[in-house]
């Protein structure tokens, strides 16, 4: 699963049934980027290895030009990064705790994500 947790709470997110690689993270900000906007994106993500590279240091100009920026925490520090916080929520809290499978936890990860900001919600204050 990828995600974006807008400055509004809203989330943007994607699911694939298969391990993430860079070259989905470059898909999901290119995605980003081509979004409708009136003020410049900041992404904030970590400084694991598919979100480093020289592919990554290519498509991060031209997002710029689009007004999508990264910003890299610093190493060990995911409690900087507000949708960590969301990650845990989901993973420890919103979700059954039964072992799923296949297209079971599919549906139970779409079904979270889609009923966040509704039935599942964060409180940042």
């Amino acid at each position: 699963m990828l995600g974006a947790l807008r400055q509004d709470g809203k989330l943007v997110w994607c699911t694939q049934q298969r391990p993430t690689v860079r070259n989905d993270v470059i898909a999901f900000f290119d995605r980003l980027s081509e979004a409708p906007h009136s003020s410049p994106r900041i992404v904030v993500i970590d400084n694991a290895a598919i979100h480093k590279g020289e592919a990554m240091d290519s498509k991060r100009r031209q997002w710029a030009v689009q007004g999508l920026y990264l910003y890299y925490l610093p190493p060990y520090s995911p409690e900087l990064n507000r949708i960590e916080i969301l990650w845990k929520q989901a993973k420890y809290y919103w979700r059954r705790f039964c072992s799923l499978k296949g297209e079971e936890l599919l549906n139970e990860v779409n079904s979270i994500f889609n009923a966040f900001g509704t039935d599942f919600t964060i409180n940042f204050a």
